[in-house]
């Protein structure tokens, strides 16, 4: 068997800076892990605060406002077919939620679609892929920590599922209102399909200061706990060094020069430890010896 440590005090000392690293590494992983952590929770408490305002303006203009404007269109009070500000759940809720965004500004609101009608509706590379996770797992929601525009941001997502009564602005664009179509001027139908996820409804909340931080306290807190078991290891092995090992080392020296036939000094013991034992035990044998040596003599 292979023999890595020539010395008690070399082993010791290898476990104890392994150790260190070990207990440090994991608690700066724990602390990085918990730093994240409550930033999430935090960011998904505000989110789906945020959440339940979009929800409930899509909602009002669907079942409340649309209707009424509609009654309106039909007794004629003007000449237009569709009113976008009110009757547009997604511009609704959009320009609600820019100004809404003027006080809360770290938070973005995104309403994305595969084939929108506006084009600032149309999704990102991480976007479709997040609709398309939706639509594959039939998920009504999707959270998690993505790389967007060069920064981390943390995205809470709500699936959209077009039902009938959106292919009249998002179906053909025969069937659109003429408001609608002068407005955006579509190259092809949407043609959305009913009952199926084509769109999103994504709130982000900048992430990136938050994962730095918890990089820092991580590697901080970690390095300060590994330092301390390192640092108290440390003390204890040289109290170990004066008290165990130069001790050791000395009986040794003495037992080799015992070997070699140098038996007339005596080995001194004061304690009555282990170490104080094992020297006790050497000087027997050096005085049997020396008996012994004298009778041959």
């Amino acid at each position: 068997m292979k023999v890595f440590f020539r010395s008690i005090r070399a082993e010791i000392s290898f476990v104890i800076v392994i150790t260190g690293i070990l207990i440090g590494t994991g608690v700066g992983f724990f602390i990085y892990r918990s730093t994240i952590n409550k930033a999430i929770d935090s960011a998904r408490s505000r989110i789906e605060t945020t959440m339940a305002f979009v929800k409930a303006s899509r909602d009002y203009v669907r079942s409340t406002l649309r209707p009424k404007v509609d009654e309106l269109l039909a007794a004629g009070c003007t000449s237009q077919d569709f009113i976008l500000e009110a009757q547009s759940s997604s511009f609704f809720t959009a320009s609600i939620f820019t100004r809404v965004n003027q006080e809360i500004p770290d938070m973005q609101l995104r309403q994305v679609a595969v084939k929108p009608l506006n084009p600032k509706d149309k999704p990102n590379e991480t976007e479709l892929w997040i609709i398309a996770y939706l639509k594959s797992k039939n998920l009504k929601e999707f959270e998690g920590i993505t790389l967007h525009r060069g920064k981390e941001y943390f995205i809470k997502a709500f699936s959209v599922i077009p039902k009938k009564g959106c292919l009249r602005c998002h179906g053909k664009v025969e069937d659109m209102p003429v408001a609608v179509r002068n407005l955006y001027n579509p190259k092809e139908d949407p043609n959305w399909p009913v009952g199926q996820v084509n769109g999103a409804v994504l709130v982000y909340v900048p992430f990136d200061k938050v994962m730095e931080q918890a990089r820092i306290d991580g590697i901080v807190n970690g390095g300060l706990v590994g330092g301390v078991f390192i640092l108290m290891s440390g003390i204890i092995l040289l109290i170990l060094n004066f008290r165990v090992f130069k001790p050791i080392d000395a009986l040794r020296d003495r037992a080799e020069k015992i070997s070699k036939g140098e038996i007339e000094q005596p080995i001194p013991y004061q304690s009555e430890n282990e170490i104080g034992k094992l020297a006790k035990a050497i000087e027997r044998m050096r005085v049997s010896l020396k008996k012994v040596m004298d009778m041959i003599g």
